[in-house]
C-alpha cells in the first residue's frame, strides 16, 4: 500500500463501547418521544396541560414563576419557530436548542460508535458546578424576562 493510503492511527477517534451506543440510543430516543409529545400537543392532538395543570406560584403571588410559559416555548421550538420560542420564555428557547445539540451528538455516537469526549472535556475543563450555576443564571435570566413582559402589560402586579 503506498503511504498516502496509510491512515495515521493517531488521528483516528475512539470507538464507543457498545453499552456507551446503546445509552446514546436511549437518550436520542427519549428526546425525540418528548420532541413528539410537544408536536402533537401543538397540534391540538394531546392536551399537556391536563398534566401539567394550572401554576400554582401564579394563582398564589400573581406573578409567573420561572417556568411559566416553557411548555408553549417548546411547543413553538419543536413546530418550526424557534424565535417566537425566545420571545415567549429565552431560557426554555437556549435549553431547547442545547437539547437539539445532545440529540444530534447522542445519534452520531449511537449510529457510528465515535467517541467525541465533548462531554468530558467540558466537565473537565469549566467544571460540573460551573456548569450547573450558568444554567441556573440562564432560567433566573428567563424568569427576569418573564417577570418584566408582566409588569409591563400590568399582569400580576
Amino acid at each position: 500500500m503506498p503511504e498516502r493510503q496509510q491512515t495515521n492511527s493517531g488521528n483516528l477517534r475512539p470507538r464507543c463501547s457498545f453499552a456507551c451506543r446503546i445509552a446514546a440510543a436511549l437518550i436520542f430516543m427519549a428526546l425525540a418521544a418528548i420532541t413528539a409529545v410537544l408536536w402533537l400537543s401543538a397540534k391540538g392532538t394531546i392536551h399537556l396541560g391536563f398534566w401539567v395543570g394550572v401554576c400554582g406560584f401564579k394563582q398564589r403571588y400573581g406573578l409567573p414563576c420561572p417556568g411559566c410559559g416553557w411548555t408553549h416555548a417548546m411547543e413553538m421550538f419543536v413546530t418550526g419557530h424557534p424565535i417566537q420560542a425566545f420571545t415567549i420564555q429565552p431560557a426554555a428557547a437556549f435549553f431547547c436548542a442545547a437539547a437539539l445539540a445532545v440529540g444530534i451528538y447522542a445519534l452520531l455516537i449511537a449510529v457510528f460508535g465515535i467517541e467525541f469526549n465533548l462531554l468530558s472535556r467540558l466537565v473537565k475543563t469549566v467544571g460540573i458546578k460551573y456548569l450547573v450555576l450558568c444554567a441556573a443564571i440562564i432560567v433566573l435570566a428567563g424568569w427576569m424576562v418573564t417577570l418584566l413582559r408582566a409588569a409591563m402589560q400590568g399582569n400580576g402586579w
